[in-house]
Formats: C-alpha cells, sequence, structure tokens
C-alpha cells in the first residue's frame, strides 16, 4: 500500500479514537471553547493533564530560550519537490519514539534535541518501531545549555554533536537539576554515546519547514505557549485567548497540506493533546505564536 494512503488511513483510525473520546470541561476550558467557536478555529479545549495544574507547575512545562543568533544563521537550503502529506511515524514504518514526559522541570529544550537525536538515529539506521531511549538529563546535568529553569536548542545541540548522549539506563530522567560529577552514572559505565554529524538552523517558513523535514527528518521546532494551549485536547490548534506564558521546544514530525497543519510531537505525557501529540495550522508561523522559530535540522 502506497504510504500516502497508509497515512490517510491511520489518520482516518486516529481521528474516530480521538473524536470518540469525551471532553471533560470546566470554566476555564468552557471560556476557550466559547472563543474557539466566535474565531470559527478548528480545534476543541479540554481538561487535560496539564489543565489540572498551578499556574506555577504549567509554566514549568515550558523552558526553551530563544537564542538571538537564530535568525541571523538560518541556512538557506534548495527547497525539494514534497508529497502533500508527510508523517514520520508512518513512512514504511515509524521513525518518532514514543511520547516522554519531562514532568515538574523546565528541560523541553533537551526533550526536543533528545527526541530529534532518537529520530535520527532509527532513520540513518533504518530500523523503524524501535524504542531509542536516550537521555535527556544528560543534557540537563553536563551540557552547559540549561536547566530546569530553561535552556538552549542550539548548544544542545552543538554537545550531541561533539560528545552525544548514553541510553536512559546510564543516566536516568529525575526531574531536576544536578551537577554533572554529581551524577557518575551519567559519565561512567556507558560507552555508547549517540552523536549527529552535524546540524543548521532552518528558515521559518511553511515551505522550508516540509522540505527539511522530508529530507533531514523530524525537525526542533519552538513556539510561544498562551495559556488557551495549556487546554488543547484536540483539532488544529490555533491561538484563540489568554495571556503569553512562555516559549516551548518541540519536535515537528509530519504535515498535511489538504487541511493546511502541522504535527507536532509534545513532551507533556499522553493525557494532554492528542495522545501527546497537536496539530497547529499552518497560519501560526506568522500569528503570536510565532510557531517555527528556533527551527534546527539534524545533518544526515
Amino acid at each position: 500500500m502506497k504510504n500516502w494512503m497508509k497515512g490517510i488511513l491511520l489518520g482516518g483510525f486516529l481521528g474516530i479514537f480521538v473524536f470518540c473520546s469525551p471532553v471533560f470541561s470546566n470554566q476555564e476550558t468552557d471560556e476557550i471553547n466559547a472563543a474557539i467557536k466566535e474565531k470559527k478555529a478548528k480545534w476543541t479545549a479540554g481538561e487535560t493533564t496539564i489543565t489540572k495544574l498551578s499556574e506555577q507547575d504549567r509554566q514549568k512545562r515550558l523552558g526553551l530560550i530563544p537564542s538571538k543568533s537564530a535568525e541571523e544563521n538560518y541556512t538557506a537550503t534548495e527547497l525539494q519537490s514534497v508529497p502533500s502529506l508527510f508523517d514520520w511515524r508512518n513512512y514504511n514504518g515509524n521513525f518518532v519514539t514514543p511520547i516522554r514526559d519531562q514532568g515538574n522541570c523546565g528541560s523541553c529544550w533537551a526533550f526536543a534535541t533528545t527526541a530529534a537525536l532518537e529520530s535520527h538515529e532509527l532513520i540513518v539506521n533504518n530500523t523503524p518501531g524501535i524504542n531509542l531511549d536516550l537521555s535527556e538529563q544528560m543534557l540537563v546535568c553536563c551540557s552547559s545549555s540549561g536547566s530546569c529553569s530553561g535552556g538552549y536548542v542550539n548548544t544542545s545541540s552543538d554537545y550531541i554533536r561533539d560528545t552525544g548522549l548514553p541510553i536512559e539506563d546510564c543516566c536516568p530522567y529525575t526531574a531536576t537539576n544536578a551537577s554533572c560529577n554529581l551524577t557518575p552514572t551519567c559519565t561512567n559505565g556507558c560507552i555508547a554515546l549517540y552523536t549527529i554529524t552535524g546540524w543548521h538552523w532552518v528558515t521559518k517558513s511553511v515551505e522550508n519547514l516540509k522540505s527539511e523535514l522530508c529530507t533531514n527528518g523530524p525537525l526542533i521546532v519552538g513556539m510561544r505557549v498562551y495559556k488557551d494551549f495549556f487546554s488543547y485536547y484536540r483539532g488544529i490548534y490555533s491561538y484563540v485567548k489568554g495571556p503569553y506564558r512562555g516559549d516551548h521546544a518541540i519536535l515537528l514530525v509530519g504535515y498535511n497540506d489538504a487541511e493546511q497543519y502541522f504535527i507536532v510531537k509534545n513532551s507533556w505525557g499522553i493525557g494532554w493533546g492528542e495522545a501527546g501529540y497537536f496539530r497547529i495550522a499552518y497560519s501560526e508561523l506568522t500569528s503570536v505564536v510565532s510557531f517555527g522559530a528556533d527551527s534546527i535540522a539534524y545533518e544526515n
């Protein structure tokens, strides 16, 4: 069966599963759904594992520090001819590892870069469906790229290129800050380190993101998060209301031209969104959300 047809069938199945699921509401989600209806947006707000948290703990699910050098160093690459529908989860197999949960720590920057490395390894070695689980904690402890208070995707990508990451068991995730020398399992006894040959910034445009995604694999991307995003339950997200809460790093894995959306892997567990994923409208590249900022491709 052709890849595009598999994607349509899989998408239809997931759509049936997601849209038949109950939506739990409260005053917050009711107000957001009213704004969605007013603006004719294409998503539904509901109670999620994130909306159950305090405002302070919700804030800890963010953590991307935008790089001042990103816009100055975008790499101009030749646009490739790409299909109108693409998903790395269903491209002759699944090259995206399972949803993770960053917990009560602003380490999205570490989760996005680690997820990109995991997918990179599956693609390079043509080993779809493998749950390669690499260590985000290594980046938090040892990369000097950030902490639970936030971090940079560019310097963490430098660390992955120059040093590499071990498997999760060598340096288990604790959702806490720690000095590298206080976590001996992170630096001793783990010979196999996974690396990349290089990386580059990706120009923020729909066509560039699609071209780089199909050519190089899932992309690290940034976005500005507003309060309504915590209540995302299903559908194609676009901003409707609420104050800015911070910047967030996630992994771009696919897109759909017919319905004008990107498919994105988050790091908030499976109790948020569409089993941990979300779809976001192409229009959000130019809205206040600024989806696609700080985008990085790992080179094959």
